[in-house]
């Protein structure tokens, strides 16, 4: 029997596939929304990398292949582990006032998670919510939860896997753990399946998203908010303030060691850099590579600067390192640095 949604909610839809643009507006609305009815969002991105506010993106993320794949890498204000969204993913959020009692997380989270799994099963989805911030369907994750809270408002969201490229998600999210020393907690990797498994006659992406509305509001006024023009001039200025700034998502990560070594034709490069903050504070460069001057005037040339692809690469633009490193490239050093 299907269960109604006992909860009234607004519901905001835009059109962008834009991972950093939908955090902006969580934050606007969190600031500025007039609560008298909880917020609900429903939004999908291009391909993207979403990290948890206290991850470190060099430990999560294989940063080359997703540079190569144009995958977004973006940061998100909630905990939690990083996450691959595509246009076969649908995403969701929940804005509600954060009450001060002890269980109050809790029940926001719950409230969400009930909403979605109601749907799902009003679908035929065997779907429950398990553990902290997980649902399942037949044993296998097909969405993650996670909560912040700002201005006495909670922010719950997710994302639900439906026709979620799975190759892509494992091969972005496969590092070298060895890599790094850190004491940040890293993500626990979970056996994940797509919804459309579970559904008879799977359609398009697009037509669940429909039939997802429509049994999120069954019997019941869908109470839509369009954003005004002053609400996106207003979360224009968070995007590009915050959700798209180097610094918020490569500048958050906690202090960590990276060690890395490779063999070339030239000989082999072997890496070892100090990160806090995002920014090197130390660079050591080693190996048996034909160098004919001291190593330490480029390993100076890395340091205060954050540890990314292209800042590396404009780095090296000006530098002649064949004195240094013989007959490696400038490609193969930023191998061993991002690959």
């Amino acid at each position: 029997m299907e269960r109604e949604i006992d909860v009234d909610i607004r519901y905001i839809e835009t059109k962008r596939k834009n991972a950093a643009f939908h955090f902006s507006v969580e934050e606007y609305m969190m600031h500025n929304y007039n609560f008298d009815k909880p917020l609900l969002m429903i939004w999908q991105t291009d391909k993207c990398v979403m990290l948890g506010c206290n991850q470190i993106a060099e430990a999560e993320i294989d940063i080359g292949f997703a540079n190569c794949e144009k995958i977004q890498i973006t940061r998100r204000s909630s905990g939690g582990g990083t996450i691959y969204t595509d246009l076969g993913t649908l995403l969701y959020t929940m804005i509600q006032p954060h009450s001060t009692g002890e269980n109050s997380q809790e029940v926001a989270k719950s409230t969400i998670a009930n909403i979605i799994v109601d749907a799902l099963n009003c679908m035929g989805i065997p779907a429950k919510p398990e553990g902290r911030n997980d649902i399942l369907v037949n044993g296998k994750k097909v969405s993650g939860l996670a909560q912040y809270t700002r201005n006495e408002m909670i922010c719950t969201h997710g994302s639900l896997l439906y026709d979620t490229n799975l190759e892509t998600l494992t091969r972005v999210l496969q590092v070298d753990g060895d890599k790094i020393l850190s004491k940040a907690i890293r993500s626990v990797r979970s056996r994940v399946a797509n919804l459309k498994e579970f559904i008879e006659n799977p359609g398009s992406t697009q037509f669940f998203w429909e039939l997802l509305k429509q049994k999120l509001f069954k019997s019941r006024e869908l109470h839509e908010y369009k954003l005004k023009e002053h609400d996106l001039s207003e979360i224009d200025k968070i995007f590009q303030k915050k959700y798209t700034n180097p610094s918020w998502i490569f500048g958050r990560t906690p202090k960590f060691s990276f060690h890395n070594s490779k063999r070339f034709a030239g000989g082999k490069v072997e890496v070892f850099l100090d990160v806090d903050r995002g920014l090197v504070t130390s660079c050591n460069i080693r190996g048996d590579f034909l160098g004919t001057i001291p190593i330490n005037s480029l390993e100076q040339i890395f340091e205060n600067k954050l540890f990314q692809c292209q800042v590396f690469r404009k780095a090296l633009s000006s530098v002649s390192i064949q004195p240094y490193l013989g007959k490696i490239t400038c490609e193969e050093l930023l191998t061993c640095f991002f690959e």
